[in-house]
């Protein structure tokens, strides 16, 4: 039977597709990269999933917290940014491909999610365009080895978080798992205004508060915070950038109207 294999979407706009190109661009960022020291076992991260140009740097300084480690499962979780539907769409099974190489899904872990609610499905279509997820890959494969991979898309807004931070708890006393929200800030604020909002945001996450943040994978975040808050987690966050800080050929970008972008290790 064939194998089920997801195709990168995304290659050639959000990151180099081609392989030789892209493991230069992950690396230059991961050489910049100055994370704070974590004292403690990362289990979680929110990392942002912009264009490489735009937060590479940000991502970077939350992936190289974990460079050299080891881990079972990553898990995965974005907010569906192409399509709208009910419920948490879960990749069962097969491969992901970057340019960098294929990563396996962890079917074993999907299936004992999907198990957990009938809210959690199969929904290739949720999948097939969405960024947020694919982002984060190479990133992924330049600072872990023999790892599998767990996607997981939110439809709806504000219903199964608690449920999907329930079913990764029961698992992870099995597995080594890495959990990763991926969650851009505010969007298209005026550059003080967005810092400013980012601000409380991060310091909120920082908190493990679940209420008023102003990120576009509301979901993924709260999962994320839920997990720590039920282990006795620990959170630092690592850097913040937004758009408007970008610097191409000698010029800032523009500050009119930026993303925000911020990394948080979470750690016990």
């Amino acid at each position: 039977m064939k194998e089920k294999l997801r195709l990168p979407a995304v290659a050639g706009q959000f990151y180099p597709e081609d392989k030789e190109e892209l493991s230069n661009i992950v690396d230059k960022f991961l050489v910049a990269a100055k994370p704070p020291q974590i004292e403690g076992e990362v289990f979680g991260l929110l990392l942002p999933h912009a264009g490489y140009l735009f937060s590479g740097l940000v991502a970077a300084y939350g992936v190289k917290t974990i460079l050299g480690k080891e881990f079972d499962t990553v898990v995965i979780m974005g907010d569906s940014h192409y399509e709208r539907f009910d419920g948490v769409a879960v990749w069962p099974d097969g491969f992901w491909q970057t340019p960098l190489g294929k990563l396996e899904v962890d079917k074993n872990l999907a299936q004992k999610i999907m198990a957990a609610s009938d809210r959690f499905l199969v929904r290739d279509s949720a999948h097939l365009f969405e960024h947020s997820i694919e982002v984060q890959l190479p990133f992924l494969q330049k600072v872990l080895q023999d790892f599998k991979i767990l996607p997981v898309i939110f439809g709806s807004e504000d219903e199964d978080w608690q449920n999907l931070a329930k079913a990764i708890l029961k698992n992870i006393k099995y597995r080594k798992i890495l959990i990763i929200a991926s969650a851009d800030l505010s969007h298209y604020l005026p550059y003080e205004k967005a810092r400013e909002i980012d601000r409380k945001t991060l310091r909120g996450i920082v908190d493990l508060q679940t209420q008023n943040l102003e990120v576009c994978a509301t979901d993924s975040v709260k999962t994320l915070i839920e997990i720590a808050k039920k282990v006795g987690g620990k959170t630092k966050l690592l850097k913040y950038l937004n758009s408007g800080d970008r610097v191409t050929a000698g010029r800032m970008g523009d500050k009119s109207q930026v993303v925000g972008y911020g990394a948080v290790a979470f750690y016990r």
